[in-house]
């Protein structure tokens, strides 16, 4: 009797474990306090940038991301929706994503929140270094 509850304890706490680390159970990414908007209505991506066009008003680019999914953004931007490496992005900050303005540096990393407060959709971009 003894070992059958030991056998029963010992699967309990391996079916825990596999639990445990299901993607499923895993916890949410919170977003930075830049981002202006709640959880429930936010989504992110982030990963490597691909296809890179800027000019002083409209950046586009696709994203491969770390989930193996291919992304695309194309919006009219403010550099208040930038950010490097979480804090505030200036002009000059350019030169550092940029081998010249317009093109990108090789395997330049993104995270972009998108935002959609009851269809009014919004976007931050901040660049990793």
């Amino acid at each position: 009797m003894e070992k059958s509850l030991l056998k029963q304890g010992l699967w309990c706490f391996a079916i825990g474990l596999c639990l445990w680390g299901s993607p499923c159970l895993a916890e949410r990414l919170s977003a930075p306090d830049f981002v202006p908007c709640g959880r429930d209505q936010l989504t992110s991506w982030q990963g490597e940038v691909f296809n890179y066009h800027r000019s002083e008003t409209q950046i586009a680019f696709g994203i491969r991301t770390v989930d193996g999914t291919l992304e695309r953004l194309d919006i009219a931007y403010a550099l208040e929706q930038m950010r490097l490496n979480g804090g505030l992005f200036t002009l000059p900050d350019w030169k550092r994503l940029e081998v010249s303005p317009g093109v990108l540096k090789p395997s330049v990393r993104v995270r972009v929140w998108r935002c959609d407060n009851a269809g009014a959709i919004s976007f931050m971009i901040d660049w990793l270094e």
